[in-house]
């Protein structure tokens, strides 16, 4: 009977080698994307700005199970007329057309993100 069993499971492997190897590479590569994600926002700040911007558009976001929802902004740089999305306070909400005040972080890996300053 464990001959049989060997026999038939050696059977089966050879018949799905192929789909088991590929299904292998594929998991391996989804995981290794997302590691290099997780790696790349964990990045340390190294140098930190302030920069100003007018507030070009706002969306509402849903947050996480117990954050409520928060304001996304689009916010138009004023040194670069750059349009950055950045999440803000739904307690002091921002209007259309107004001026903000952002922190700009630049991070060891050359990327950069923003923060909205409370005024």
């Amino acid at each position: 009977m464990a001959r049989a069993r060997l026999a038939f499971t050696l059977l089966m492997l050879r018949e799905n080698l192929r789909g088991v190897i590929i299904t292998s590479l594929v998991v391996g590569v989804c995981i290794l994307a997302i590691g290099a994600l997780i790696a790349r926002r964990s990045s340390p700040i190294v140098d930190v700005e302030r920069v100003t911007g007018t507030v070009v558009n706002v969306l509402n976001a849903e947050g996480a199970v117990g954050d409520g929802f928060r304001y996304l902004y689009g916010i138009r740089l004023e040194e670069s007329n750059l349009l950055v999305f950045v999440y803000g306070d739904p307690r002091a909400p921002r209007a259309i057309g107004s001026q903000v005040l952002i922190e700009r972080q630049r991070r060891m890996n050359d990327t950069e993100t923003y923060r909205l300053l409370r005024e």
